[in-house]
């Protein structure tokens, strides 16, 4: 159950506080209600120690503060600890052991929101589902879900995400999943790690690590990695699109499950990716008991994520906005799902950095315009780790230009459309690139 005073809370840290009611937990001192616990977070740009004032103000009641914090308290009950981010992941792990309920957790380099948002649709006609919010799958976000969710339920849908070795062990250690989930494993944040993919395959491979773990649903595609195809479970399950597979999705829509093809059915989106990520949540339903009458019931009326390949037509334009997050092969997706412009019309790509590349970015940015070359007549392209894609794009005899500022991009970039074009807005989230739509 979430705590619900200070003492309760000073219990998990070890240390002395005072009977305090409290209500929520923040990071953001914006965010903060009567009531509050403000963690004040430190990073290299950023020091939340200093907003401690308004927390006060907005009714805090407390402030979970680095140990060698020397300024006031301003009301506040200041909490001292070595490290106000393993605190809050101390406080939500003990949180989170007094809770009952079914734990599925998903990661994997592409489709974990969008998987976590048709899963929980899909259980949703069985069982009391409870989920995380948005993309609250990091250090920082799955804890402060654990501790501000007051909704009782029978299965608990989260996702787990990592860029660094040693994040997925610890979000693993605060919410045990039972259901393990991995989709396709890509090259997100491979300049982060020095062995490149095989280090994501190692570090998304520890949310089966548990042992509490006892099932393992596993895109056929990530068996290629000795890794997982070695991989001892309870029950270990997988799933594929267009290819052999404990389900496998087939075109028109059927799914084989285990040599038996259900009846056809209908999907609300035409698009690849999207079909892969309802095969993966329709595989989940299926190990939960769901019969198909009732998934695909369900499945018609699905409905894809907030920037996540979302259709938007502006004055006979459309425009796809996946700018949410950009890695190499979710970019790709994304191009080769594009619709075909109406009569007339164009294909526009608004293109940004892709993130966490390292060393492979170069090499991974020129990829991803080889195949927009294929597709695109006019591309846009923000952030110097696009200056390779420019020669790409020239080569293949298409209009390119390339812009360092994002407000010189919106100054020139509505000039060139017109209506029955179709436009991709593609990039990680830093570039701001859904700043064009708003």
């Amino acid at each position: 159950m979430p705590l619900t005073s200070l003492s309760e809370l000073g219990k998990i840290l070890d240390v002395e506080t005072e009977e305090r009611a409290i209500d929520g937990f923040v990071i953001d001192s914006k965010q903060v209600k009567k009531g509050s616990v403000f963690f004040a977070l430190k990073g290299k740009k950023f020091d939340a120690h200093k907003f401690l004032v308004e927390v006060a103000q907005r009714g805090g009641v407390a402030a979970v503060v680095d140990q060698e914090y020397k300024g006031g308290a301003f009301g506040l009950k200041l909490i001292r600890v070595p490290d106000v981010v393993e605190a809050l992941q101390k406080i939500a792990t003990a949180v989170h052991a007094k809770r009952k309920g079914y734990v599925i957790a998903i990661t994997g380099s592409i489709g974990k929101t969008t998987t976590k948002e048709f899963l929980a649709s899909l259980l949703e006609s069985k069982f009391k589902v409870s989920k995380t919010p948005g993309n609250a799958n990091s250090q920082v976000g799955l804890p402060l879900f654990v501790l501000n969710n007051k909704e009782e339920y029978d299965v608990l849908v989260i996702e787990m995400g990592m860029s660094q070795v040693g994040e997925m062990e610890k979000l693993v250690q605060i919410v045990p999943p039972d259901l393990a989930l991995l989709t396709k494993i890509g090259q997100a944040h491979v300049g982060y790690f020095t062995d490149g993919q095989e280090g994501i395959v190692r570090e998304k491979a520890i949310i089966f690590s548990h042992p509490k773990t006892k099932v393992g649903i596993i895109n056929a595609e990530a068996l290629q990695f000795k890794r997982l195809s070695d991989l001892s479970l309870e029950k270990k399950i997988t799933f594929g699109f267009d290819r052999p597979a404990d389900f496998f999705l087939k075109r028109g829509w059927f799914i084989e499950e285990r040599g038996q093809e259900t009846a056809q059915f209908e999907l609300p989106f035409d698009e690849d990716h999207f079909a892969e990520n309802f095969l993966a949540a329709a595989t989940v339903a299926r190990e939960m008991g769901l019969e198909w009458n009732e998934i695909f019931k369900k499945g018609r009326f699905l409905k894809g994520f907030q920037l996540r390949f979302e259709k938007i037509e502006k004055n006979g334009v459309i425009f796809i906005n996946d700018c949410y997050n950009a890695s190499p092969e979710a970019a790709k997706a994304a191009i080769k799902s594009l619709p075909i412009p109406s009569l007339g019309g164009k294909t526009v790509a608004i293109l940004g950095e892709l993130e966490g590349q390292g060393i492979y970015s170069e090499k991974n940015h020129r990829e991803v315009a080889e195949l927009a070359a294929l597709k695109v007549d006019h591309a846009f392209l923000l952030g110097k780790q696009c200056l390779p894609m420019v020669d790409v794009f020239k080569q293949a005899g298409k209009t390119v230009e390339f812009f360092s500022d994002i407000e010189q991009l919106k100054n020139v970039v509505f000039d060139v459309l017109r209506p029955g074009d179709v436009v991709l807005i593609k990039g990680a989230n830093y570039t701001r690139l859904w700043q064009l739509l708003s």
